[in-house]
């Protein structure tokens, strides 16, 4: 099966982002975006859904938060839990004043990174350093800026009892404690 024409975009951009030439990179991520055809637009064409999170990311460092909000939410009206588009829904909820939405995402996030399908997709943010930012700083801002922690608690503890059935549990756990301490703390 051959290459096409968007996917050969999208390895240029991503080439010139290594290189790092964002100028080249975000004409290149442009051009792959706009030769995506109708039909490969779901949820199983991750080089699609990577296009998106480079938009959105590209448009987060712009400055133009509606254009970010436009390919974040395409991307996640396709594939609920990826990991990518989640971090930067994160980024996106945190310089819009959202915290209960941070929040969501970065719960989901949370799920994403455990879920057994996230070795399909080339995450640019399923590393050590993103999950240590969400844990140190977007969590406790999102946290501590939300209204009615109990009901929060509740539905992580409910949330995470059920993925135990699919993931590991570790990484949500470990939010659970870091947001039990705030309240400690609070308190």
């Amino acid at each position: 099966m051959s290459q096409k024409d968007y996917e050969s975009n999208l390895e240029t951009a991503i080439s010139y982002l290594k290189m790092q030439n964002g100028i080249d990179a975000r004409l290149s991520i442009k051009k792959a975006l706009s030769q995506v055809p109708d039909e490969d637009k779901k949820e199983d064409n991750s080089p699609f859904l990577k296009i998106l999170s480079m938009c959105g990311r590209f448009a987060i460092e712009d400055g133009d938060v509606s254009r970010a909000a436009y390919y974040i939410r395409q991307g996640l009206k396709l594939k609920r839990f990826h990991v990518d588009l989640l971090f930067l829904d994160i980024l996106l909820s945190k310089a819009t004043h959202r915290y209960g939405d941070m929040l969501t995402s970065i719960l989901s996030y949370l799920v994403a990174i455990d879920l057994p399908d996230r070795e399909i997709y080339a995450y640019d943010f399923l590393n050590s350093e993103a999950l240590k930012e969400v844990y140190d700083v977007y969590l406790p801002i999102a946290y501590s800026n939300t209204q009615n922690h109990t009901p929060v608690m509740e539905i992580i503890l409910d949330t995470a009892e059920k993925l135990r059935k699919i993931t590991t549990g570790v990484y949500i756990d470990k939010a659970r404690d870091i947001m039990r301490a705030i309240d400690l703390k609070s308190n």
